[in-house]
C-alpha cells in the first residue's frame, strides 16, 4: 500500500490547515485597519480645515465687496446731488450776471446839488 493511501485523511487535513492559514494570513487585522482609517481621517480633517478657512475668507471678501458697493452707491448719490446743486447755482449766477450787465450798461447818474 502506498503512503498516500495510508495517510490520505491526514494529508487532506494538513492541506486544509495549510490553505486555511494562507487564506487567514491575507486578512487585515483590526489594528492595521484602524491605522489606515486614522490616516485617512487625518487627511480628511486637514482638507476640511482648509476648506472651512477658504470659505471664511470668501465670506469676508463678499462682505467687503458688498460694503464697497454700498459706499459706491452712496457716493454716486451724493455726487448726483452735488451736480444738481451746481447746476442750480450756475443758473442763479447766470441770472445775476444778466442783472449786473444791465446795471453796468445804464448811464451814470450825477449827484444832485
Amino acid at each position: 500500500m502506498s503512503w498516500l493511501k495510508k495517510h490520505a485523511t491526514t494529508a487532506r487535513a494538513a492541506a486544509v490547515v495549510a490553505i486555511g492559514s494562507l487564506a487567514l494570513g491575507a486578512c487585515a487585522t483590526n489594528g492595521y485597519v484602524d491605522e489606515q482609517i486614522a490616516a485617512v481621517n487625518a487627511r480628511i480633517d486637514g482638507v476640511d480645515g482648509r476648506a472651512n478657512a477658504a470659505a471664511s475668507r470668501a465670506e469676508a471678501a463678499n462682505t467687503a465687496a458688498q460694503s464697497a458697493a454700498t459706499e459706491a452707491r452712496n457716493a454716486a448719490t451724493a455726487a448726483n446731488g452735488a451736480a444738481t446743486e451746481a447746476r442750480a447755482a450756475t443758473q442763479r449766477l447766470n441770472t445775476i450776471e444778466g442783472r449786473v450787465n444791465s446795471l453796468e450798461a445804464a448811464p451814470a447818474r450825477t449827484p444832485r446839488g
